[in-house]
């Protein structure tokens, strides 16, 4: 990976990889980038992959075939927006998440990529809606999903994300019809490889319960993210630990503080493997819900792995 980032770097024939690389080449480096995503240390992912934005949009400057120039912006759009990600919602850098987010958009628009452009404006519609902008939210989302109405592969994604904007702005039935209107879509075969976003019926799931939750139907709650959390698979650390501060929440409404903080310590111990700023956040308002039956055990210990994130 370094030698064909590198335009110093040769390869063992002597060849300067990134002076020689083909389009091709920096395809199957960037399959390699998903394929680390799930287990590699964000920053250190990251400063790889907005080296390859930089080498992508330097051979962008050199391309004049339109055929070959739509690929690579194409490719722009994707790798793209999987550094916007690492950058945000792992390492908590909204201002560098959106100016990736803009690179991925402008690209996949230009070359007419209705699935890039889809996937990266439902990301950028989740950033906004962590920082509590919900009407930009609720726009970028619009957007989305006018690019991916000839993809219905996307439509549970997107359902997802528009089901926990309305739910966590009040809006639960609108919440619940999105979810429920997308529910027969969630096997829907992809015509296009879906590399960036988490899609399928135990993420839908997962939506659902926490649609559940902010209605205040507890027990609907822990049944659906419990059903999430049986399905999703090991790999799919960062949305195990969105479900897992769910269930906490459910408990703590519930009156079983004991059972909160296991839940809630099992997701601190996941973020201790790597950066997720994210869902450190989620955490740390788990915490804030729980404050006031200080004194258990069982929140001292959470305190704790909560103290060893911020060191």
């Amino acid at each position: 990976m370094l030698g064909l980032l590198d335009p110093a770097a040769a390869d063992p024939a002597g060849h300067a990889r990134a002076a020689t690389a083909t389009i091709t080449d920096w395809e199957h480096l960037a399959e390699r980038y998903q394929a680390l995503y799930a287990t590699a240390d964000p920053a250190a992912l990251l400063t790889q992959v907005a080296a390859h934005v930089r080498m992508v949009t330097g051979a962008l400057g050199r391309e004049h075939t339109a055929v070959r120039r739509r690929r690579l912006l194409c490719h722009r759009a994707t790798v793209a927006t999987l550094a916007g990600r690492l950058a945000y919602e792992d390492l908590g850098d909204a201002l560098s998440g959106r100016a990736f987010y803009s690179v991925a958009v402008d690209s996949a628009r230009q070359a007419e990529d209705d699935q890039a452009a889809a996937t990266v404006l439902g990301y950028t519609a989740q950033l906004a809606h962590c920082e509590g902008m919900t009407a930009a939210a609720i726009d970028y989302l619009a957007a989305a999903l006018a690019h991916a109405e000839r993809i219905p592969a996307l439509a549970p994604w997107l359902a997802s994300v528009q089901a926990v904007i309305h739910a966590d702005s009040g809006d639960h039935t609108r919440a619940a019809e999105v979810l429920r209107r997308a529910e027969p879509l969630v096997d829907q075969p992809a015509t296009q490889p879906c590399l960036l976003f988490d899609y399928g019926p135990a993420y839908l799931t997962a939506a659902s319960g926490h649609t559940h939750l902010q209605a205040g139907d507890h027990t609907a709650a822990r049944a659906a993210l419990a059903a999430a959390l049986d399905q999703l698979p090991p790999t799919a650390r960062r949305a195990r630990i969105f479900v897992l501060v769910d269930l906490a929440t459910v408990e703590v409404h519930a009156g079983d503080v004991p059972e909160a903080c296991r839940y809630a310590t099992t997701a601190a111990d996941l973020l201790r493997r790597a950066p997720y700023a994210t869902g450190t956040a989620r955490l740390r308002a788990f915490r804030a819900v729980a404050a006031r039956p200080i004194g258990s055990r069982a929140l001292r210990v959470l305190d704790e792995r909560l103290a060893q994130l911020a060191a």
